[in-house]
């Protein structure tokens, strides 16, 4: 039980949860796993479960969670206030409340990038019998090949991290390591609180990157225009993880989509629902990411965007900032 509450504890410092609490059902549990999704949405309906989202930050990505959440209850006709209550927590501000509810709760986890290292199991598989759940931990090696076809003498890129999330420096490291098996090296620098973002961001222009390619946590997230103003002033580019960036300045992204992700952990936490035990659902990675560019952004820092970028990445779009 220790080290359920432990890793329930790490898994809400670095995403967003859905908890099942449906006690009082119970007692009248219809099996419906092997039943097909026209009975299964006839069989949930007017059980009226307890369902409750957690969420460490609020965020634009943990507000794509909730709408993808609540699209996958609404397509399996549940209807808030007749088949299920939806609570949505800060973590921040309601940590007895959760404390409270945690015995009672089944889990489904989205918004997370790495659950592994958050201590939720040794693999996607083998994981804490009581949750499942959605990743959508960023696709590094995509990023950094997207990047290194516009700045094909690139040498150095730069990222801010935040050493207290686990989450931000498991991405550090995958970034790095992604850079390098593309002879890429990378910068990282440290930041504590809002304050020190700035300061990190200039620390890293001061040593010569080429580009910021800015990873996705709770800190650099919510402070992501301090970098962007430092990398317009400074002519260096930003590239990232996060859509709404690119209306803040970003040349490209390749996003996790995060509504997709909280469909998806609403999917999963209706298969819980109908009976199924979250020990034997895997964790899995979120099914769509999309690759973002914007032409008149990279025209700012005379970025040539040549015809086979399009080619090598077929799904990259052109928006306006």
């Amino acid at each position: 039980m220790k080290s359920f509450f432990r890793g329930i504890m790490a898994l809400i410092l670095v995403s967003a949860i859905l908890l099942f609490s449906d006690l009082q059902n119970r007692s009248r549990k219809t099996n419906t796993q092997n039943i097909n999704d026209q009975a299964r949405s006839e069989a949930l309906t007017g059980r009226k479960f307890k369902l409750a989202m957690v969420n460490y930050v609020d965020s634009h990505n943990s507000e794509d969670c909730d709408k993808g959440i609540r699209k996958a209850l609404e397509d399996k006709k549940l209807i808030e206030g007749v088949d299920f209550t939806f609570k949505v927590y800060n973590a921040q501000g309601d940590m007895s409340t959760l404390n409270s509810i945690l015995p009672q709760s089944r889990i489904v986890f989205t918004n997370v990038g790495d659950p592994i290292a958050a201590g939720l199991g040794k693999s996607f598989d083998d994981h804490l019998p009581n949750l499942c759940g959605i990743s959508t931990m960023s696709d590094f090696e995509g990023l950094i090949k997207l990047v290194h076809q516009l700045h094909p003498r690139m040498k150095r890129a730069g990222t801010v991290f935040a050493p207290a999330e686990i989450n931000s420096v498991s991405y550090k490291d995958r970034l790095a390591a992604a850079a390098k098996k593309d002879g890429i090296e990378l910068i990282a620098a440290p930041a504590g609180n809002a304050t020190d973002v700035l300061d990190a961001a200039n620390s890293l222009v001061a040593q010569r990157i080429d580009v910021f390619c800015q990873i996705s946590d709770n800190l650099t997230g919510s402070c992501s225009a301090a970098i962007l103003k430092v990398s317009l002033d400074s002519k260096v580019p930003y590239y990232g993880f996060v859509s709404q960036q690119m209306k803040q300045g970003a040349v490209a992204v390749g996003a996790r989509d995060y509504f997709q992700a909280g469909y998806e952990a609403g999917q999963m936490g209706i298969e819980v629902l109908s009976g199924k035990d979250p020990a034997k659902i895997p964790y899995r990675f979120v099914e769509k990411t999309d690759y973002l560019i914007t032409l008149e952004t990279a025209k700012i820092f005379k970025i040539r965007v040549p015809d086979q970028i399009f080619t090598a990445f077929p799904q990259l779009k052109i928006i306006k900032p």
